[in-house]
């Protein structure tokens, strides 16, 4: 499944101040959403549901699964943030949740797929028939429908970039052009996606740790776990996974905005907790 991952290599053209400036911006949108609800992640079972539909959908690639994730969770944030008021409300949507749940997830799987390529054929009827292969019966005029829901529900925004992109931007930035590193990446960045709730458990465990009084950090250390800094802890896992500079925290720090530390945090928890042994 993950070895599938591709890697897109994106052209040194694209790499510029415009590129860091728009992934800033995304990242400031992420946060201004967790600061008005949180944003639950999907756990194991979800995530794999995801990764089986995409690979079913052949849309398995450029960070589609991971992206698709994000789009479901802020779904499903919008809408608690909706029910949660009304407790009769909130069981009827509950019951209808279950009922509807492959269909957001295909719906989330179109979106994230479509912005990535364009190209790529989601029809209705190709999601229907994979559907059915599930066993799950929703008619093309349904799938329509719940895709544009989702969309309107996320008040039409859509990341530019799934998580794999920003990842080797940011890898070619900090001087990463050797094609077996960024691989490296692409497969470390998939494997984060695909476990970032075990990956956000061990961060929570680190900062826990590190805001402990007598603990050696010099200021507190917030915990929520952002995909930008994600990206920048996944490429310093590579260059360290594939025996390439392993002092890049301080580069990526700088462009994404946050400490040395934490970037080597969540490079080490990658390299201990996500990677698999060999």
């Amino acid at each position: 499944m993950c070895s599938e991952m591709g890697s897109n290599f994106l052209p040194a053209y694209f790499v510029g101040p415009d590129w860091i400036d728009a992934l800033l911006q995304e990242y400031e949108e992420e946060v201004k959403e967790e600061a008005r609800w949180p944003i639950l992640l999907l756990q194991s079972a979800g995530r794999k549901l995801i990764w089986h539909l995409c690979s079913r959908l052949r849309v398995n690639g450029k960070g589609v699964p991971g992206s698709a994730c994000r789009l479901m969770e802020r779904f499903f944030s919008r809408h608690i943030q909706n029910y949660l008021r009304d407790h009769d409300e909130w069981e009827r949507y509950r019951t209808s949740l279950a009922s509807q749940y492959y269909l957001v997830a295909v719906s989330c799987i179109q979106l994230a797929a479509k912005m990535t390529d364009l190209t790529a054929p989601l029809t209705a009827s190709l999601v229907r028939l994979t559907l059915l292969r599930e066993g799950i019966v929703h008619s093309k005029a349904e799938i329509v429908r719940m895709e544009f829901q989702v969309y309107h529900t996320l008040d039409f925004r859509i990341p530019l970039w799934t998580s794999l992109e920003a990842a080797e931007f940011l890898a070619i930035n900090v001087g990463i052009r050797t094609p077996s590193i960024l691989e490296a990446v692409a497969l470390i960045i998939n494997l984060s996606e695909f476990n970032r709730d075990l990956l956000e458990l061990h961060m929570r465990n680190w900062t826990e740790q590190c805001n402990t009084p007598g603990s050696s950090a010099s200021s507190t250390v917030r915990c929520v776990l952002r995909t930008l800094h994600i990206c920048a802890g996944g490429v310093c896992a590579a260059a360290r996974f594939m025996r390439a500079s392993a002092n890049l925290y301080h580069s990526l720090a700088s462009l994404t905005r946050t400490t040395p530390t934490h970037i080597k945090a969540i490079s080490d928890t990658i390299l201990n907790h996500i990677i698999p042994e060999k």
